[in-house]
């Protein structure tokens, strides 16, 4: 994560301290059986959403100091892999890294490049809009299945914004 991105972050976090859990996270709770990872956990209001449903959950952030790159390396996968709005913000290298090492249910909701010419409340940090027919192929090839997916507005709808999204819910 550059800086600029890290510090957009540190500001917005410190802002949205008391945000309820995403309705992201309250619609794979359903799925989760076994440990949970949130990758690009932000303010930790997922993470707590799922810790008070009796999940075994960690949840990392770069704001936070840490790097998903060395915690992959390091740590086995759990059971669930989480990524809210993380997805869009890491390179395709890390992605198809994340692919190879999820090793049950992975959740991600993402901006897609159909989002990317609608106008943004926040736009001054970078996004690597998610190609979902590419994001399908990537998926299936590193033999993940798919249970569930949609594409669309309304789904997280903040401060005037309606992000245009892809919720996927695969499983190994």
């Amino acid at each position: 994560m550059t800086d600029i991105n890290k510090d957009y972050w540190k500001t917005f976090y410190k802002k949205s301290l008391t945000a309820k859990e995403s309705s992201f996270a309250k619609e794979v709770l359903p799925y989760i059986k076994g440990s949970l990872i949130d990758l690009g956990c932000g303010n930790y209001r997922d993470t707590n959403y799922f810790l008070f449903n009796d999940i075994d959950v960690d949840g990392i952030d770069a704001v936070h100091g840490d790097k998903v790159e060395d915690y992959i390396k390091k740590n086995k996968s759990p059971k669930n892999v989480y990524a809210r709005f993380f997805w869009h913000s890491i390179t395709r290298e890390l992605q198809l890294d994340i692919l190879k090492w999820a090793k049950g249910y992975i959740f991600i909701e993402a901006r897609t490049t159909e989002d990317k010419l609608k106008p943004k409340v926040f736009n001054n940090h970078e996004r690597n809009f998610v190609d979902v027919p590419q994001l399908v192929k990537d998926l299936k090839e590193n033999g993940f299945r798919i249970v569930k997916l949609e594409e669309g507005t309304g789904f997280s709808k903040f401060k005037g914004e309606d992000p245009f999204l892809v919720r996927v819910i695969a499983k190994r």
